[in-house]
């Protein structure tokens, strides 16, 4: 009995094909092993060497602690306010440059620091410092919402602003009719 040869004319196509994927994976499994870190993967889906890069940077976030050194009379007001707990950057921006400004003027009596502006509207600003009396910034965490905790300050917009008797519901700043941003007490 006569064995067929294996790279017959009709079936050479298919072996070529066979090759070129074997060469392809090979060739991606080795590129992919060169260029992934060896560290990835360790703890999480990241470079576990990236916690020591990242923890040596400066944070690009600012405490309450050194907004709250110059802001004595807001301390002072969120004192027993339930807004002590959220932190300044929250609803104030990073202010990075408000920060840096700010030590150098308290070297240098000629440095000036730059006013909050007013916010644009935008969660994902690039205002480094900005004023939020506008009530999307209080409807982020008061608005009721599906998932919420039940003890949670919580409304409901248009039966609050109904109730409370606001005289501008549709207006940016109608939640400062009646509350303040650092103490909430009406």
């Amino acid at each position: 009995m006569k064995r067929a040869p294996i790279f017959r004319q009709e079936t050479r196509h298919l072996w070529v094909l066979l090759v070129l994927v074997a060469l392809g994976g090979t060739g991606f499994v080795l590129l992919r092993s060169w260029l992934i870190p060896a560290s990835y993967g360790q703890l999480g889906p990241y470079r576990a060497d990236a916690i020591e890069t990242l923890a040596s940077k400066p944070s690009v976030l600012q405490t309450d602690q050194t907004c709250l050194k110059c802001h004595v009379d807001v301390e002072r007001e969120r004192a027993d306010s339930l807004h002590k707990a959220v932190g300044c950057a929250s609803c104030h921006g990073v202010g990075r440059d408000h920060v840096a400004q700010a030590l150098r003027a308290a070297e240098s009596p000629d440095e000036t620091i730059a006013p909050a502006q007013q916010w644009d509207r935008n969660f994902l600003t690039h205002i480094d410092l900005y004023v939020t009396k506008d009530r999307a910034v209080c409807l982020v965490c008061h608005e009721n919402k599906v998932g919420m905790p039940q003890d949670f300050k919580k409304i409901n917009v248009v039966e609050h602003l109904e109730e409370m008797g606001a005289q501008d519901p549709s207006s940016r700043e109608t939640c400062f009719e009646c509350h303040g941003g650092h103490n909430t007490a009406p």
